[in-house]
């Protein structure tokens, strides 16, 4: 719908000033049903997509243990508010990558996690806000090894409302995106899970889709 131009990184470097507190209790829970779908054992290594101020962590810690997650983010002031996050609760393996997706690579896996692969993909509310989102996506799944898990959490807007019109303008996203298709064409096992949330609060439907690369 053509919203992602190039101001969006410096208005989430002024978003991520109140972003936790408008939008953290509402989509913790949904960030932890997405980790759980990831299935990982404690050890691995999770490349965590528009990581944002790092939401994703403590799930993700909780369930990895002494594994590696590698936050991607194109936003400094995001960046800035993940790094506090981790140093605060004293993990040293979370490792923050200043980075458009599409130019995110297996050196930056090479580099913060001794591999050139991932064993977990973690998309959460990314893939309707970066642009050209299907080579994001491609650009993910391949630095996903094979039998590593993606997991897709995000918004669906199949019927638009004022609070999708809302959401779309502050997040600069467009939620009637069916992100989810790339991922279910190139697996096997495609789960999708419509998430409790009400469309007048969130603009659409809350999902996690998940899928293990053949």
């Amino acid at each position: 719908m053509g919203r992602i131009v190039s101001s969006v990184p410096m208005w989430y470097d002024v978003f991520s000033l109140f972003y936790d507190g408008a939008l953290e209790k509402l989509y913790r829970a949904p960030r932890a049903e997405a980790v759980a779908a990831l299935r990982l054992p404690p050890g691995s290594l999770v490349i965590d997509v528009a990581c944002g101020t790092g939401q994703n962590f403590p799930p993700l810690k909780a369930h990895l243990g002494d594994g590696a997650i590698v936050g991607v983010d194109l936003s400094k002031g995001m960046l800035r508010r993940a790094e506090r996050r981790a140093q605060k609760a004293g993990w040293t393996n979370v490792h923050l990558v200043q980075s458009s997706i599409h130019e995110f690579g297996a050196s930056h896996l090479e580099t913060h996690g001794n591999r050139a692969t991932a064993d977990g993909v973690l998309c959460a509310l990314a893939l309707t806000v970066i642009p050209d989102w299907e080579t994001a996506f491609q650009r993910c799944f391949d630095l996903l090894r094979s039998g590593g898990r993606f997991a897709i959490f995000d918004v669906f807007a199949e019927k638009r409302t004022f609070q999708t019109w809302s959401t779309e303008l502050v997040s600069g996203g467009d939620t009637s995106r069916q992100v989810w298709k790339p991922l279910q064409a190139a697996v096997n096992d495609f789960e999708m899970t419509y998430l409790p949330g009400s469309p007048r609060v969130f603009g659409g439907r809350l999902y996690v889709a998940t899928g293990t690369k053949r």
